[in-house]
């Protein structure tokens, strides 16, 4: 199942600062991301995906948008 920015940063206990300092953002930056406002570049998926251990496919990078039949089937067959 995918996850939010905001999910995987809360799992690991950071803070919006934190995890802005370690991508050499501002904490507003990483607020954009986890709302949807803004999508990360390139480069900063690059260091997302780094630095939470996942691959670019498990983040999701619409937070706002409901979630696909198929993504609700997974979402209520796993344990």
């Amino acid at each position: 199942m995918k996850k939010t920015i905001r999910q995987l940063r809360e799992d690991r206990g950071e803070s919006q600062m934190q995890l802005a300092e370690t991508l050499g953002a501002t904490r507003q930056d990483i607020q954009d991301l986890e709302t949807g406002i803004a999508s990360p570049s390139v480069e900063r998926l690059r260091l997302l995906t780094e630095h939470f251990g996942v691959d670019e496919t498990a983040i999701d990078l619409e937070p706002n948008r409901p979630p696909s039949f198929g993504e609700q089937v997974v979402e209520a067959l796993e344990p």
